[in-house]
């Protein structure tokens, strides 16, 4: 079984996506447009095994385009083109709605109480396999370079939560790379989070400040979105970033 999977992933990566996928895919997810030529082959074997892999399903009757699929499946595949990166193993479906979605999320508090709350949100990413998204966020965030893109978000919380937990780390396997990680993210998340107390102009925004693990996927989104802002405030994070994905896109022309 794991043979005949990896040959059928070894096929889909050395394929290319046809002409009319490849412009629409840069249409509406154009930061897909700005990588270098040297790993747009990779990028779009990637796309191809997310397309073959992964299950698009919209939300209430809502019909999923190719061109959704391959919006999503462009800005989420910019996270896997790594040597060894597993595709989102624990991912089966994504789930796309029109617009924001309403999600109750139930807290207890110190008393044990428990409180229902409704949220009105634009991504959720679940560990039991699903991504979910709302499309109109999708296209005008991926439309507009403005540091927040909701696929970027939701799919980095993806590979946070691969550990087991979403805590800001995903899985590591250097030891020096972990440590590096580990002093970087804790050192910019404790500055953020002091000068959101203070009201100052911050890079990350003010949600990155509730737990690591926002912190982090907010760091995926400037990498992609702001690199060059990213590496000069903050050159720690942006290198351990670099280094775990395999990417340096303050780089590329037009970062």
């Amino acid at each position: 079984m794991f043979f005949f999977k990896g040959r059928r992933r070894r096929q889909l990566l050395a394929k290319r996506l046809a002409d009319e996928d490849r412009a629409l895919m840069h249409e509406l997810a154009p930061v897909t447009a700005h990588l270098p030529g040297g790993l747009r082959p990779r990028h779009e074997g990637v796309v191809q095994v997310l397309l073959a892999e992964k299950h698009f399903e919209g939300a209430a009757g809502f019909e999923v385009t190719r061109g959704m699929q391959l919006a999503v499946a462009g800005l989420a595949a910019l996270l896997q083109l790594r040597d060894g990166a597993d595709f989102y193993p624990g991912l089966d479906t994504i789930l796309i709605y029109p617009e924001a979605f309403v999600v109750d999320h139930a807290m207890e508090d110190e008393h044990g109480l428990v409180h229902g709350g409704e949220d009105e949100l634009a991504g959720e990413s679940w560990q039991r396999g699903v991504v979910i998204l709302s499309w109109r966020d999708v296209v005008a965030e991926a439309g507009r370079r403005d540091g927040y893109n909701v696929v970027l978000h939701e799919f980095a919380h993806q590979l946070d939560e691969q550990s087991g937990d979403a805590d800001g780390l995903p899985l590591l396997d250097d030891s020096d790379l972990i440590a590096r990680w580990t002093a970087a993210f804790s050192a910019a998340f404790d500055r953020h989070r002091r000068l959101c107390r203070r009201r100052r102009e911050v890079l990350f925004d003010e949600d990155a400040a509730e737990n690591p693990a926002e912190f982090l996927a907010t760091a995926v989104e400037l990498f992609f979105e702001y690199p060059a802002d990213l590496r000069a405030e903050y050159p720690a994070v942006y290198e351990v970033l670099a280094a775990w994905l395999g990417l340096d896109p303050a780089g590329w022309a037009g970062a």
